[in-house]
């Protein structure tokens, strides 16, 4: 690949990688208040939340692994 090439798939990896992050963390952060909330009594509804919470930690466990992308 060359340099103009790679350089703009980085900034591209960059961007994707920012622009992911701030919603992600926020949903995240809502489906655990979600799960720490006593109302939230239903095995289903909490289920569920969990199935959520665990693929949240996965996407961002692979916007994490975009930090490996160097210039």
């Amino acid at each position: 690949m060359d340099a103009d090439r790679y350089a703009s798939v980085v900034k591209l990896v960059r961007t994707v990688r920012h622009d992911a992050n701030n919603p992600l963390t926020a949903a995240l952060g809502h489906v655990q208040l979600l799960l720490e909330d006593p109302a939230v009594r239903d095995p289903e509804v909490r289920e569920s939340l969990g199935v959520v919470e665990s693929e949240l930690r996965r996407l961002a466990d692979i916007i994490r692994r975009l930090n490996e992308v160097r210039e």
